[in-house]
Parts: structure tokens; C-alpha cells; sequence
């Protein structure tokens, strides 16, 4: 399929930039939900509605502008919304979540689906590596896009973290810290 083939191409691009070191934080401050969440949910969308998928969004009243490099971000939630299409329940539920707190913010995608097991957790965000349960294993992915979504959360001095309820759900999520580290002009 046409989008499995251009998702291929974008993750090994990603992926090649990053480890050529041509990868470059270029933070300023943005609205998170205008630039970087509603537009991942514009590229995720075809995708979803072929799947019957139903989308839940959770975003703070007003949230203050947050200091990212938009373009990165984006990387990661395309993959994260993606992912949850892709391994998450035909018909099933996605929810993506931010939070703003005190001194950083949180974004997170949970999904309806098998899940993973807790012992599989430890290979999630390792370069090519992919999840070894048959279920997971029949998707076509590439082990890139996770690792991706981890560089680019400790390029910007946060982390991610998943968890699940293995044959129910999957949560995946970042979290940067704010101000970030190293930026100044906030």
C-alpha cells in the first residue's frame, strides 16, 4: 500500500538525519495544539477513518505557549497517532492527550488494542528492534519510528515511556521539560 511504502521512506529520512547528526533542535515558542497536535491529526486521519477509528482529544482550556522545535515534535506525534492506528483495535478508541504542568509538558497517545507484554517494554525505543508477539508481528513496521520519537525526546532534554495492559491497551507518551535545557530566552 502507497501510505505503508511513504511512512517507510519518512522513518528511514528521519532516521538518516538523525544519526548523520544533521539533526538540529530548533526551538522557539509555539501553541502546541495548533502546530504541531491538529496538524499530526491531519496526516493520521485518512488512516483512521479507513480503520473506523475514533479519535478523543484532551487538551488543556488554555494553554500557555510551550518552547519545542515544532517540526520534530510533529515527528513524534505522527508516529505515535500512526502506531496507534496501526496496532490499535479496528473500530477501537485513540485518545491523545496534553498536559501543560508547572515545568514541562506531557503529550500521550493511548490506544485500544493487544497491547504489549510487560517483558517485551525493554526493546520499544531500541533502533530496528520489533515486538515478538504474533499479533504485533503479522503489522508491516520497520523498528524505526519509536527510536526515532526517542532521540528526539532526549535531543530536547525529556523523555518517553510506555505502558500497557497487554490484549487491552497501549499508552505511549513524551514528556520536555520547560524551560528547556540549554534554551535561553524563555
Amino acid at each position: 500500500k502507497g501510505d505503508y511504502l511513504l511512512d517507510l521512506i519518512r522513518e528511514y529520512l528521519d532516521l538518516a538525519r538523525m544519526e548523520g547528526g544533521s539533526l538540529r533542535l530548533n526551538a522557539t515558542p509555539i501553541p502546541l495544539v495548533a502546530e504541531v497536535l491538529e496538524p499530526s491529526i491531519d496526516i493520521i486521519q485518512p488512516q483512521m477513518q479507513d480503520r473506523g477509528m475514533r479519535l478523543e482529544r484532551i487538551y488543556p482550556q488554555s494553554p500557555d505557549p510551550i518552547t519545542c522545535d515544532p517540526s520534530l515534535l510533529k515527528i513524534v506525534v505522527v508516529n505515535l497517532l500512526g502506531n496507534a492506528v496501526k496496532y490499535g483495535q479496528e473500530g477501537g478508541l485513540i485518545r491523545l492527550r496534553y498536559d501543560h504542568l508547572p515545568y514541562s509538558f506531557v503529550v500521550s497517545v493511548w490506544n485500544e488494542g493487544p497491547g504489549f507484554a510487560a517483558e517485551e517494554r525493554s526493546r520499544l525505543f531500541r533502533k530496528f528492534s520489533r515486538l515478538q508477539a504474533p499479533e504485533l508481528k503479522a503489522r508491516k513496521g520497520t523498528g524505526v519510528g519509536l527510536y526515532t520519537a526517542w532521540r528526539i525526546a532526549h535531543i530536547h532534554g525529556g523523555r518517553m515511556d510506555a505502558t500497557s495492559k497487554h490484549g487491552s491497551w497501549a499508552e505511549f507518551r513524551i514528556e520536555v521539560p520547560q524551560p528547556l535545557p540549554g534554551v535561553t530566552g524563555e
